[in-house]
């Protein structure tokens, strides 16, 4: 290479990226973005790359002068600074110019989520500030840090509302039902409630934040009832004897909470403050069915529509009741004298009423589009309790009828 001359070849971590001149030419072109760095954040910086300059032989046409050398090396170039990590568990996972600042940071976040100034604050990691030099790129402050833990703290939660499916939840928060499913392995959709909380995502807090303290509180005492047993009245019939008071007490607890949600509960000791008085009721024994296994009785018809899906398997599961066909809004009576033991939302079942009969008999009306009773109140054989309606899990207006006897379902048809 007749050309050929004494050059300088310019290596960022090993690799040749220009060729200058000089040698001093290079120095002066990385000393002053150094500088620039350094003034730029106020603090004196370090290159983080390896940077080589070496003699070599080339040809002078293919050396580049300084304004090209900086304009490679800049985009290229990372620089640090003397700082400090906050490792979670081992892993550096935030970075600040200062070890005060980091130290702030961990004050401030335990700070956000002191629930009791008294309770002992902790993390449920292992966390660690570390000094150390750190990427510029990589520094954040302590109220970016702070958002950034908050934001993965809390976890997006679906509360169930009345009339909400599974498939509603799932396609109102834009997950699919299998996902829904997975995030709440504890959760079964034929008996979802009222006010029960779904987590509808995965993601996991990067810190938290555990506050541990006692707390004591005044609770109720709910009134007793005594029930007294009176062969005069009709089964399904009662009446208060005495009013009940319910009591007060003082209840010390242990309460921990992990990032301000309270997540254990456990009682330490209590004191009754002021005793019950009970509830004192005498209800009807007599009945007008023949007999207790109804051999011989007959229930009356809760609806006037035909059987249009009967007791036992469908679908691959147990159907407890009967279903009694019929437009929405018809009316739906008591099947026999009683007494309302629920009148609310029941899950699937949607608008629910249950009906005691006494002698371990309960009857119960599902899907109702309106309740005409409430718990407690004594009804009639005959007497209109609802209306028919699509409330729940179901594919259209129709009565759910069930049998239940001690707990156990019994097919309806044997009965009316």
């Amino acid at each position: 290479m007749t050309n050929a001359q004494n050059t300088y070849a310019v290596k960022v971590d090993g690799k040749t990226v220009a060729t200058v001149a000089g040698a001093k030419q290079a120095e002066s072109v990385i000393n002053q973005l150094i500088k620039e760095k350094s003034e730029e954040i106020g603090r004196q910086v370090s290159l983080v790359q390896e940077l080589e300059i070496s003699k070599v032989r080339l040809d002078r046409k293919a050396v580049v002068d300084k304004d090209t050398l900086r304009q490679i090396l800049y985009p290229l170039l990372t620089y640090s600074l003397e700082g400090a990590v906050v490792k979670v568990d081992g892993k550096a996972t935030f970075a600040f110019e200062s070890i005060e600042e980091a130290e702030e940071f961990l004050e401030k976040l335990k700070e956000e989520y002191t629930i009791d100034p008294r309770g002992v604050i902790t993390f449920k990691e292992e966390i660690e500030v570390v000094e150390m030099p750190v990427q510029v790129e990589q520094v954040t402050t302590v109220q970016t840090a702070l958002a950034e833990v908050k934001e993965k703290g809390t976890i997006p939660t679906y509360t169930v509302k009345e009339g909400d499916t599974l498939w509603d939840i799932a396609y109102g928060n834009n997950i699919p039902v299998e996902k829904l499913e997975e995030l709440n392995p504890d959760f079964k959709p034929e008996l979802m409630q009222i006010g029960q909380v779904l987590r509808l995502s995965d993601i996991q807090p990067i810190i938290n934040v555990v506050c541990t303290f006692e707390k004591t509180v005044e609770e109720k005492i709910p009134a007793p009832v005594e029930v007294k047993r009176n062969s005069a009245m009709l089964q399904g019939q009662s009446k208060v004897v005495q009013q009940g008071e319910d009591g007060l007490k003082e209840v010390q607890y242990k309460i921990v909470a992990k990032n301000g949600v309270v997540t254990d509960k456990v009682a330490l000791g209590e004191t009754v403050v002021k005793e019950t008085k009970p509830r004192i009721e005498e209800r009807g024994t007599r009945v007008l069915v023949a007999s207790r296994d109804f051999g011989g009785g007959r229930l009356a018809k809760p609806s006037a529509g035909a059987i249009v899906s009967p007791f036992g398997q469908r679908w691959g599961r147990m159907h407890t009741g009967i279903d009694l066909g019929g437009p929405n809004g018809s009316p739906v009576v008591a099947a026999e004298n009683g007494t309302v033991v629920r009148a609310s939302w029941y899950a699937g079942y949607g608008n629910c009423v249950d009906v005691s009969h006494g002698g371990g008999m309960v009857t119960r009306y599902a899907h109702l589009s309106k309740m005409d009773v409430s718990v407690g109140q004594s009804v009639q054989r005959g007497q209109v309790i609802g209306a028919i309606g699509s409330t729940g899990n179901t594919t259209g207006p129709h009565l759910h009828f069930e049998v239940l006897v001690n707990g156990s379902p019994q097919n309806p048809a044997n009965y009316l």
